[in-house]
C-alpha cells in the first residue's frame, strides 16, 4: 500500500506528495509495530543507508538555517518539512522493506492514470497543455509522467522473471509506460525530454549491450519511431514546442528577443553574479527575487527576469538561495544515489538490476530536470525525488551479490 500511495498520489491526488509520505509512515508505522524489537533499524542501514539519512536532513537543516538567518522561514519550513518526512520514511522503510510488486504496480497505476487524465484535458476539456492538480503544473506533471514511463521500462526484467504472471506484468508495465509518455507529450514540457539521452544510455549499458545486432538497431528504430510519432501528431504540441525552443535560440543570439531559452540563459547569468556576491549563506528563500530585480534595474539583466523567484537550475538556485552548503547537499544527492545504484546496472539477478536502473534512472532524470527547472525549490520536487529514492534504495543490499540470478526473482 504504502509504494502504490508514494507513486500515485503525486501525479493523481491533489497535494497527493504529502498526502503519499503520510500514508507511507503510518502503514510503516502499524508494520514496524509488528518487528521483534526497535533494534531492526540497526540490522536493515548500512553505512550507505545512514549517508542517504544525513543528506536528506541536512536538506531540511540548511533550508532552516538559511530560513532563520535571512527572515525567511515562512518560506523554509514546507521544504523542510518535506525533507525530514522522507527521512522518517527511511527509517520506516529500512526496517520493513516492502515487496517489489507494490512498487512497480504502483508506477503502472501513476503511468496509465496520467496519461488518461491528461487525455481527458486535453482532448476533453481542451486545454492547450495537461497538468496536474495544483501546486503541479505542467512542467512538474510533466516530467514526473515522463519519468513514471521510464521507471516503468526499468520494471519489465523483474516483470519477465515473474513465472506465474509475467505477461500480465509486462502488459501492465508497458501501458504505465506508454501513458507517461503520452501525457509527458500533451503536457508540452520540453526540458524533461533532456533525460531521454540520459535513459537510453542507461538502458543500453544495463541491457542492450548483451542483444545480438539485429535486436540492438531494432530497439533503437521503435525508440526513434516513437519519438517521430510524438513529434509528428499536431495534437500533442511536440512540433509546436520544438520550433519555439529553436527559434527561441535564434532570436536570443541575435539579440532581438530572450523568449524562454534565452530567459533561461539570462536567469543563469544572473544566478551565477549573485553567486559571486555571496557564495556561502546566499540570499535565502526571499532575497533572490529582489537580489536579481537589482541587476535588472542595473542594467546587468535583461527586462522583466526579475519576475521569476527561482532560478530555473536546480544546483545554481540551491547555491544562490540556500548557500554553499546547500548546493553541496543537492550535489550529494545527486551523487551518492549514482554511487549506489551504478554497480547494479551490470547484476546477473534480475531484481536488483532492474532496481538499479530505476535509481539511476531517478537520478538522472532529476539531473536533466533540474538544468531547465528547479525541483528542489519546491516541497513536491524534495518529496518525491527523496521517497522514491527510499523506495528504489532499500532494495538493494550494501554488498551487492553479482551471481545470484534467480535468489529474490519471486
Amino acid at each position: 500500500m504504502q509504494a502504490i500511495a508514494i507513486t500515485t498520489f503525486p501525479l493523481l491526488v491533489p497535494l497527493g506528495y504529502w498526502l503519499g509520505l503520510v500514508v507511507t509512515l503510518i502503514g510503516g508505522s502499524l508494520a514496524w509495530r509488528k518487528t521483534p524489537n526497535w533494534r531492526c533499524i540497526e540490522r536493515t542501514s548500512g553505512r550507505d543507508d545512514h549517508l542517504l539519512l544525513v543528506l536528506i536532513v541536512g536538506l531540511g537543516v540548511v533550508d532552516i538555517v538559511i530560513g532563520v538567518w535571512h527572515g525567511s522561514l515562512k518560506q523554509a519550513l514546507p521544504l523542510a518539512g518535506a525533507a525530514w518526512l522522507a527521512a522518517l520514511v527511511v527509517l520506516m522503510i529500512g526496517a520493513v522493506k516492502p515487496p517489489p510488486a507494490g512498487w512497480w504496480a504502483g508506477l503502472a497505476l501513476s503511468g496509465l492514470g496520467a496519461g488518461g487524465w491528461a487525455a481527458w484535458q486535453k482532448f476533453g476539456v481542451g486545454l492547450t497543455r495537461a497538468t496536474g492538480h495544483p501546486p503541479l503544473h505542467s512542467i512538474f506533471f510533466g516530467n514526473f509522467a515522463l519519468l513514471s514511463a521510464l521507471l516503468c521500462l526499468a520494471g519489465l526484467s523483474w516483470a519477465w522473471h515473474q513465472r506465474a504472471s509475467r505477461f500480465g506484468w509486462l502488459l501492465l508495465l508497458l501501458g504505465g509506460a506508454a501513458g507517461g509518455v503520452m501525457a509527458s507529450a500533451l503536457s508540452g514540457t520540453r526540458g524533461g525530454w533532456l533525460a531521454l539521452p540520459l535513459a537510453v544510455g542507461v538502458f543500453y549499458y544495463s541491457y542492450a549491450h548483451q542483444w545480438r545486432a539485429a535486436w540492438r538497431w531494432l530497439g533503437i528504430c521503435c525508440v526513434v519511431a516513437v519519438l517521430v510519432v510524438a513529434y509528428v501528431i499536431p495534437q500533442s504540441g511536440v512540433e509546436r514546442r520544438v520550433n519555439k525552443a529553436v527559434a527561441d535560440v535564434h532570436h536570443y543570439i541575435e539579440g532581438t528577443d530572450v523568449g524562454s531559452i534565452g530567459a533561461r540563459l539570462e536567469m543563469y547569468r544572473g544566478a551565477l553574479w549573485l553567486i559571486g556576491e555571496h557564495p556561502f549563506l546566499g540570499y535565502g528563500h526571499e532575497g533572490y527575487q529582489p537580489a536579481m530585480q537589482r541587476l535588472e534595474a542595473e542594467g546587468v539583466l535583461s527586462p522583466k527576469l526579475g519576475n521569476y523567484w527561482h532560478a530555473h537550475n536546480d544546483l545554481l538556485d540551491a547555491w544562490v538561495r540556500r548557500g554553499l552548503f546547500g548546493m553541496l547537499v543537492v550535489l550529494g544527492l545527486y551523487l551518492v544515489p549514482l554511487w549506489h545504484f551504478l554497480p547494479g546496472l551490470r547484476s546477473e539477478n534480475p531484481v536488483y538490476k532492474s532496481f538499479s536502473v530505476a535509481g539511476v534512472l531517478l537520478t538522472v532524470a532529476f539531473i536533466s530536470f533540474g538544468l531547465s527547472y528547479s525541483f528542489f525549490a519546491y516541497p513536491a520536487g524534495i518529496a518525491v525525488y527523496a521517497s522514491w529514492l527510499v523506495f528504489l534504495w532499500v532494495q538493494i543490499p550494501e554488498a551487492l551479490p553479482q551471481k545470484s540470478r534467480y535468489g529474490y526473482a519471486n
